[in-house]
């Protein structure tokens, strides 16, 4: 490493906002940096231009990342080692800008035991708790053997599991371990999506998903890269342009592995330039970001306000939903799954920039969904092809309310006591049928069941 990006590093750990993350560090790391004109050892660039600081090297030992920066200079995470190599602190920068950290064998699970404590830090710069999130089985920060199941992951703001995954994916990557399991009880649809995007499933797994939530499926550490823009859009690379989060909404790759990501937002190119857009049936519903190849700002499109009037999901579109979020759940979550939905008014209505608004016990489906349903069942020629549309209009309602629908049941699963908790996660409730969501696509394909302008 030449002495321009170690000039570039000490510039960054000068800045008093950066050392005030931890002063003990980056007063450590500059001293070492200082001391050796190339920085060899000590600095390292990942292929979209992170930057890595590295504690000195103990012969054999695993290496020890300290700070990392992104290809701007914007840091990213900050971590505190011990002299026995033992994790002490981390700080983990979140999408919105704020901050979360993590508190080693700080707190106890009933279910597992030793556990470390996750905080929301305040805005100073320093490691103070503003507010206490949830908790995570306590790891071995040197020798990670698992991913840790994770207690609460309602409390946890956008893009927090997600950076701790990431930071739990590079640090056994630093220790060169090639192959780990999830064994926790909450083997869930949402933790298997947000595994993607720091790890790699063993390519040679038939039905991926469901050997994950048998917690059988071994995992390859695969961290991705983040990047931050100046109005604050969150960018995050490996091949290419993965994820982006604009104005507090995430956008992802529909590709990944050999898995098809079903998400209301994706990124996808078109002409040379990554496009963020609004996806439903198949199609861009409508853009909103347009970003260079290597993840720089292209364009914002303006979005147009939605109009038009409110109106309610019917019993048969509220039936026909229970069955098929719970159908596609672990089975622990599948009796707490009717209460939140029940809970739900839920309601087709105006959305501007999003399929689905969510404001206390009111979810509001988006009229453009509905608008998109008519067209295309306008343009099906058979009576096969409409039932084929109708089933997937009821599967983008479902995938919209699920993680939801996922989260308050897990969190309903989580107020019992210990023995309650036990015995629900050892149960197997069966799969519903389905006969309530092909008794409302029939009707959906004969017209029924959805706004008309």
């Amino acid at each position: 490493m030449g002495p321009l990006i170690r000039d570039r590093v000490l510039a960054r750990l000068d800045d008093p906002a950066v050392a005030a993350h931890d002063p003990e560090t980056v007063s450590a790391l500059r001293s070492a940096l200082a001391s050796r004109p190339d920085a060899a050892g000590l600095v390292s660039v990942g292929p979209h231009g992170t930057v890595t600081c590295w504690a000195e090297g103990v012969p054999g030992a695993t290496p020890r990342r300290l700070v990392e920066l992104d290809r701007h200079g914007t840091l990213l995470t900050v971590a505190r080692w011990d002299a026995s190599g033992a994790l002490r602190l981390a700080k983990l920068r979140l999408p919105d800008g704020r901050w979360v950290g993590i508190e080693p064998r700080s707190a106890d699970s009933p279910l597992w035991g030793a556990s470390d404590r996750l905080w929301l830090l305040d805005a100073s710069g320093a490691f103070v708790p503003a507010e206490e999130l949830t908790h995570f089985q306590s790891v071995d920060y040197g020798a990670i053997g698992a991913i840790p199941p994770l207690a609460d992951p309602r409390r946890l703001p956008p893009g927090a599991g997600t950076a701790v995954l990431n930071f739990l994916a590079c640090l056994l990557q630093d220790q060169g371990t090639a192959r780990v399991f999830y064994r926790g009880p909450y083997a869930t649809e949402q933790l298997f999506t947000a595994l993607l995007e720091s790890f790699r499933y063993d390519p040679d797994a038939s039905s991926p998903l469901a050997r994950f939530l048998d917690s059988d499926l071994p995992w390859t550490p695969a961290p991705h890269e983040r990047r931050f823009l100046a109005d604050g859009t969150y960018v995050q690379l490996r091949a290419g342009v993965e994820k982006v989060v604009f104005r507090g909404n995430a956008y992802y790759r529909r590709p990944w592995q050999a898995l098809v990501r079903s998400e209301p937002r994706v990124v996808r190119d078109e002409a040379g330039t990554v496009v963020c857009s609004l996806w439903a049936l198949g199609t861009a519903v409508e853009d909103h970001l347009m970003l260079t190849a290597d993840g720089g700002l292209a364009r914002v499109v303006p979005i147009d306000p939605e109009s038009g009037p409110s109106e309610p999901l019917g019993r048969a579109w509220r039936t026909a939903l229970g069955a098929l979020v719970a159908h596609q759940s672990a089975p622990a979550l599948r009796p707490w799954l009717h209460e939140p939905l029940e809970a739900l008014r839920l309601e087709w209505g105006p959305v501007t920039g999003d399929l689905l608004g969510l404001d206390g016990d009111r979810a509001v489906v988006s009229l453009n969904l509905s608008r998109l349903f008519r067209r295309r069942l306008a343009e099906c020629g058979t009576r096969s092809e409409r039932l084929s549309v109708a089933l997937a209009l009821i599967s983008e309602v479902a995938r919209l309310l699920g993680p939801t629908l996922r989260l308050t049941a897990q969190g309903a699963l989580l107020s019992l006591p210990e023995a309650a908790q036990r015995a629900a996660l050892e149960q197997s409730p069966p799969a519903p049928s389905l006969s309530a969501v092909e008794d409302l696509a029939q009707s959906l394909a004969d017209g029924a069941g959805c706004p008309r302008d």
